[in-house]
């Protein structure tokens, strides 16, 4: 369990200092209309302190309630992106399901995906025989491990099997292993310090 951080926590201040503001604007809303009603006094007065007080707190309060709209809008936006949320990768107009693996730092491509956005029909069979664990059957198709379909795309000698191998090692193969493992397996310049 993570520990709360010490010291000066702006997001939580901003928070509070949001709420005592609001606060403060209605208490004075409220004043405002209290006190006209009280100067006046009867039905005219309180319909003047509450249209005065309206008025007022319409004008304080519109950049809280513009915020609350922004705030609304991005958490419904994100609402509806979650089921695609950090899987939705693109080649040049070409979907391609990306499956993070649950256990090591690896990614999974899905092998019609990627052969579509080749153009070119990746051969299972030869995928296969690289590894024992280098393709997985899921409910919606055969994936290849990204490592292995890298390899097999750098071995391909067309233009755009090149861009697409490119394209994997930047947007799927590094950021599932993070820059320590891109510094470690893609070799190190010499004399360089290793890295912990």
């Amino acid at each position: 369990m993570s520990r709360p951080p010490f010291g000066f926590d702006a997001a939580s201040h901003e928070r509070h200092h949001w709420w005592r503001s609001v606060l403060l604007k209605l208490a004075l809303g409220g004043s405002m209309a209290l006190l006209l009603w009280w100067v006046v006094g009867g039905v005219p007065g309180a319909l003047l302190g509450l249209l005065v007080a309206v008025r007022a707190l319409g004008q304080a309060l519109a950049p809280d309630i513009v915020a609350l709209g922004i705030m609304m809008w991005r958490l419904l936006r994100g609402l509806a992106f979650r089921p695609v949320q950090g899987r939705f990768y693109q080649f040049k107009g070409h979907r391609i399901r990306v499956e993070d693996d649950g256990m090591l730092r690896q990614r999974w491509l899905a092998l019609e995906d990627v052969a579509t956005a080749l153009g070119a029909p990746m051969p299972a069979a030869s995928l296969r025989r690289r590894g024992s664990g280098s393709l997985r059957e899921q409910r919606d198709g055969i994936y290849v491990l990204d490592e292995v379909a890298l390899a097999w795309l750098r071995e391909q000698r067309s233009d755009r099997a090149g861009r697409l191998a490119h394209w994997v090692e930047r947007e799927v193969w590094y950021p599932a292993r993070g820059r320590k493992a891109s510094y470690t397996q893609k070799g190190a310049p010499a004399g360089a310090p290793s890295e912990d």
